[in-house]
């Protein structure tokens, strides 16, 4: 066997893609009759032919300098780049490039880039592996997905999505915004490897988004979706050839992806052109395996000629080795709650304990003598219509707007709830059909949905809030989830998608980022001892459920479609705005 011994080198503790894009690499130049095998963290020894290959502005990062390699195998290692310019991991490539023999690069305007800087760096074109193809070409596949987005949280990515909330309501949608953090196991929000491909393949479209600044394609992504037949929608991108729009894939404004996936949806014929188009391109015109044969051109170059050590390839995969979560939360991860946004060591800055006990004794005085009355309806809504066996939670308090437009949708959706509740907390009873409890003064969401929790007979309540907006498939949704508590994506107009995470206890911790909008069994709620009343967690209530929720060991799941959009009232000053640090200890203690 001739040509150089490559050895594809991944850092311990680093990304599970870089691993999967490693292993593509080296399958390739097996197929290519080259040598292939990989290893994680401490270079193995050299031998005569060894040529290492490492994705540098990573292995960097996660290899303890005391494990790193010295210059003298540094100058056979080559650099695999995958980021863009105008990002840090695409800074930290070019920090780092320097201390190697040279680089291949899969974009080509890092490429452009990284030379214009003094490196010596090839373009190494991606294109169809074995390794992503978990569709093989079959253009009467059925898909159960009809469009999804695979993209790590961030706001204008988010900002973007929330916007689609009417466009995809009729479709079937798997939103997976997994937070910037380095990612292990499989998770609802993240798929790795063979789960990702046979998502893929289940999916008609894939709506690509750029992050931040960015106009580069997302190459890796866009020819994963290609090679397992799944439409892709983009926006303008600035190194799209050699494919064509409108060919290949469908180009569009960010703002429009959504109802553009909408038209797509209804024109099966043109969807199935560019499907079996952008396999075909994908498969017969890059030419991955005349990239691993340059690759194993340069190798031969760094080792000075063409040697024959014999023995068998190593033929292991980086990406099927275990993986562990990092302990570091993502700082992109937004607040269900807009006022509170604590650092990665909880809340901090200026509190004022003195207003914060006013506040709780305010709340406490007016519930030993405030008005409460239940305004009864006088007719009945959709007498004869067939209802589901749940009963809506509907909470109003002061500064959140009419609850009518969130009580029509319901109304409008697929799926009626058996009866509405609402709440009037310290706000001003609107004219509504149904039940609705008044309190003079606010006494808080948890006292008054436990007040209305009393008037429900159904074994399933849909929690809410006014200034929600719903989807008319959002019970529906919610129902098939078949769990005790299921929660879906949340349109804000600032953060763009809330609640788009499951439920974890080491994020709930540190951040209220789930809030109202859940489907719960009412055995549920029975077991966490209903809603808390403490007037010390007022704006927190949820916040508290959750906790409770995950503590009990409820399974809960995440509809990864956006069934809701709200408003952003701004609440009176709060317990928690006044003294959020003696707030968060006392959630320790609950």
């Amino acid at each position: 066997m001739s040509g150089p011994d490559f050895c594809f080198v991944s850092g311990i503790g680093g990304s599970v893609f870089m691993d999967e894009l490693l292993d593509v690499v080296a399958d390739a130049v097996r197929r290519a009759g080259g040598r292939a095998r990989t290893a994680s963290g401490r270079f193995p020894e050299p031998g005569p032919d060894t040529v290492y290959l490492i994705v540098p502005h990573e292995y960097f990062v996660v290899t303890p300098p005391h494990e790193q390699p010295g210059s003298e195998l540094l100058a056979r290692t080559i650099g695999f780049c995958v980021e863009h310019p105008g990002t840090l991991s695409f800074e930290r490539t070019a920090q780092y490039l320097p201390k190697l023999a040279l680089g291949v690069d899969i974009n080509l305007d890092s490429t452009a880039e990284l030379r214009r800087q003094g490196n010596r760096v090839e373009h190494f074109q991606l294109g169809w592996t074995p390794l992503w193809d978990r569709w093989g070409g079959d253009p009467d596949s059925e898909r159960s997905v009809d469009v999804t987005y695979l993209g790590t949280e961030e706001r204008r990515r988010s900002k973007l999505l929330a916007g689609y909330w009417r466009d995809l309501d009729a479709l079937r949608t798997r939103i997976m915004v997994p937070p910037h953090e380095m990612m292990g196991p499989r998770r609802v929000d993240f798929l790795p490897g063979d789960g990702k491909f046979a998502h893929l393949a289940d999916s008609r479209m894939l709506i690509n988004l750029h992050r931040g600044r960015s106009v580069a394609l997302e190459w890796v992504r866009v020819l994963e979706s290609l090679c397992n037949g799944c439409v892709v929608l983009t926006e303008p991108s600035a190194d799209v050839e050699p494919m064509v729009p409108g060919e290949h894939l469908v180009v569009a404004r960010g703002e429009s992806l959504g109802a553009v996936a909408a038209a797509l949806a209804g024109q099966p014929e043109r969807e199935r052109e560019l499907r079996m188009a952008g396999y075909e391109f994908v498969r017969e015109k890059l030419d991955l395996l005349g990239s691993a044969k340059m690759l194993m051109e340069l190798g031969t170059e760094l080792i000075g000629g063409v040697t024959d050590p014999g023995g068998a390839p190593e033929t292991s995969r980086l990406a099927a080795a275990p993986r562990r979560p990092a302990e570091s939360l993502s700082v992109d991860t937004p607040s269900w709650d807009p006022r509170f946004a604590p650092g990665p060591g909880g809340p901090s800055g200026d509190f004022d304990a003195a207003a914060c006990v006013m506040a709780v004794d305010r709340i406490t005085y007016a519930r030993r003598g405030a008005d409460q009355r239940w305004i009864e309806p006088s007719v009945a809504v959709f007498p004869e219509a067939e209802r589901a066996p749940v009963d809506v939670l509907l909470v109003r308090r002061p500064g959140e707007p009419d609850p009518a437009g969130l009580v029509h949708d319901l109304l409008g959706g697929t799926v009626l709830p058996r009866q509405i509740l609402i709440g009037e907390d310290g706000a001003l009873p609107s004219s509504s059909p149904f039940p609705t409890l008044v309190h003079e003064f606010p006494l808080g969401r948890g006292y008054a949905r436990n007040r209305l929790l009393e008037r429900s007979r159904s074994p399933w309540l849909l929690v809410v809030d006014a200034g929600l907006r719903a989807s008319p498939y959002l019970l529906e949704r919610l129902l098939e989830a078949d769990a005790p508590v299921a929660h879906c994506l949340v349109a804000d107009p600032v953060e763009g998608l809330v609640g788009a995470l499951p439920a974890e206890e080491r994020r709930l911790r540190r951040l209220p980022y789930l809030g109202c909008g859940y489907l719960v069994h009412r055995s549920v709620v029975d077991a966490v001892g209903e809603w808390t009343e403490n007037p010390l967690f007022d704006g927190l209530e949820d916040h508290v459920f959750w906790r409770q929720v995950v503590a009990c060991g409820h399974d809960s799941a995440l509809v990864q479609q956006i069934l809701l959009s709200r408003l952003r009232p701004d609440p009176a000053p709060r317990p928690v705005d006044l003294d959020a640090g003696r707030v968060w200890a006392e959630l320790d203690r609950v």
